[in-house]
């Protein structure tokens, strides 16, 4: 379902595209019906299948992979470029109206064409051009040069319209992402303030309680109560500490190598077996999504130390799969049946990090047959490269 609004933008080009040689198809034919193409009918029927075979071409490979067209942009161009030369050179040379086809043509590719490619184009077509209308007399070089001229203008101010555009989209997406960055620490700070200050305030509130009936009782046995009082404080301090790491890894740590130690240190409190898999090499990602992405499995593995039980085994996973990066958090503790149980804040928060990134978050569970949390979220790449 994700790949859906690719192929929907694909189609409304290549729909355009059968549109242009269509009416091309028509036209010829109804100019060889009318006599006004000396053009045998078995080499017109030719060119026609060649025409159709490249729109077909383009209509796989887009269809196959909407990305894939691009990267195949120049050859399917140069490829075009031999058919239109060929069409003018039969149909009548510089008089043959198949040279507005150049002009469908570049006119289109020159939004999605790098600088490099497009100016190769151009020169291909002016070369086919001139090698379609030969021999030209002189009385028509002029005109020649101004078709050529205006055609390659037009291209290249549609090149550069376009290039504007992307780069303001960049611009956009640039301060979206630091918008997103700045909700994400207000959130990450309420998380502390709700969190950390809660255990802070217990504590504290309990240590007084207790010194004011140490005051009133000197041979009082606090012991116990005195302890469960450290165990506060050194709760508070294990989310101070792995607070101040979300905010610093994204910035400061690799990612992969960032997981594998906040996995390796709860598999360890844990007494679990550890099961992490990563790629060696990750995708390269934006400071918002690996910021978002090591929050919400750094919650994951939250929840796992916390509702899990005594799990034997952890398994913390991370794969590329295409153009989405993948992660897994699982456990074979204690379980739970989603059905009766409240969604907590915890992977309210995860929901909302993944669905800001346009990604997608599943949550597993079953009493007594553990929990397992699988993200994806897309990977976005340059919008523009010249």
């Amino acid at each position: 379902m994700a790949a859906l609004p690719e192929y929907r933008r694909f189609t409304r080009v290549n729909l355009p595209v059968w549109a242009i040689v269509g009416a091309t198809v028509v036209w010829a034919v109804i100019q060889k019906l009318t006599d006004k193409f000396t053009l045998a009918w078995p080499l017109l029927a030719a060119l026609i299948g060649l025409a159709v075979v490249s729109v077909t071409l383009r209509t796989v490979v887009g269809l196959k992979s909407p990305h894939r067209i691009y990267q195949m942009t120049l050859p399917l161009v140069v490829l075009d470029l031999l058919l239109i030369t060929l069409g003018v050179g039969l149909t009548g040379g510089f008089q043959s109206q198949v040279w507005l086809l150049y002009f469908a043509l570049l006119v289109s590719e020159a939004a999605v064409m790098s600088t490099r490619g497009l100016l190769l184009a151009l020169a291909f077509t002016a070369i086919g051009y001139g090698f379609a209308s030969a021999p030209l007399p002189p009385e028509h070089w002029n005109d020649f040069w101004y078709r050529v001229a205006v055609l390659s203008l037009v291209a290249w101010l549609i090149h550069q319209v376009y290039r504007s555009h992307a780069e303001h989209r960049l611009e956009l997406a640039e301060l979206r992402e630091q918008y997103e960055l700045a909700q994400e620490r207000e959130r990450i700070a309420r998380e502390f303030h709700d969190g950390l200050g809660h255990h802070l305030v217990s504590a504290i509130r309990g240590l007084e309680s207790l010194q004011r009936s140490a005051g009133r009782n000197p041979n009082s046995n606090l012991h116990d109560a005195l302890q469960e009082q450290v165990d506060i404080l050194r709760t508070a301090l294990d989310e101070t500490r792995q607070t101040i790491q979300q905010l610093r890894a994204p910035e400061t740590t690799d990612m992969r190598a960032f997981i594998k130690q906040s996995a390796e240190r709860v598999a360890q409190r844990l007494g679990a077996q550890l099961h992490c898999e990563c790629p060696e090499t990750m995708p390269e990602l934006t400071p918002l999504q690996s910021l978002m992405l090591t929050r919400v499995v750094q919650e994951a593995l939250s929840n796992v130390m916390k509702h899990a039980g005594n799990p034997q085994n952890l398994y913390v996973e991370c794969r590329v799969d295409g153009d989405w990066l993948e992660a897994r958090v699982a456990d074979d503790g204690n379980g739970f049946d989603p059905e009766t149980v409240l969604e907590g804040v915890g992977l309210s928060s995860m929901r909302d990090r993944i669905h800001t990134l346009g990604g997608e978050i599943a949550l597993k569970s079953a009493p007594g047959q553990g929990t397992t949390v699988h993200v994806r979220v897309p990977i976005r790449g340059e919008l523009w490269k010249s």
